[in-house]
């Protein structure tokens, strides 16, 4: 049976949602959503679109060790897993998010809505999962 996998970049404030389509080959954006209470709104976003796997991207530092930013997505991966049984996997979401902001043609609608760009970093992370996992099959 086909599933859909869902990513995330967790920042502070917002958390960028982006999904796969049933074949695991395109990632789409989803509306970002409030860091608090995130788990729970994620959890229930993920029953909803039948999603076989929760990938978040892991923020390491330039020299590949792990932050302050990192830690805090770690406890929030704790926080998702006590409201979901779904395998939760984490990847390097280094640069993310400037490829994501040169993908989106209009920087107006970052200005006036920063969740775009939150969810367009996480449509990044996850097309490169769905391109790598392609390209080793």
């Amino acid at each position: 049976m086909l599933s859909t996998i869902l990513a995330l970049d967790v920042g502070d404030k917002r958390i960028g949602i982006a999904i796969s389509d049933p074949t695991q080959t395109l990632a789409s954006t989803r509306p970002a959503c409030p860091r608090k209470n995130g788990a729970k709104i994620i959890s229930e976003i993920a029953t909803s679109e039948c999603c076989s796997l929760i990938l978040v991207g892991l923020p390491y530092l330039p020299s590949g060790k792990i932050g302050s930013q990192a830690i805090k997505t770690n406890s929030f991966i704790d926080e998702l897993s006590k409201f979901t049984s779904l395998p939760i996997q984490t990847i390097d979401e280094r640069l993310s998010s400037i490829e994501a902001r040169r993908n989106i043609l209009n920087p107006n609608k970052i200005r006036k809505n920063k969740g775009v760009l939150d969810s367009a970093s996480a449509a990044v992370i996850l097309q490169r999962y769905l391109d790598d996992t392609h390209a080793k099959t």
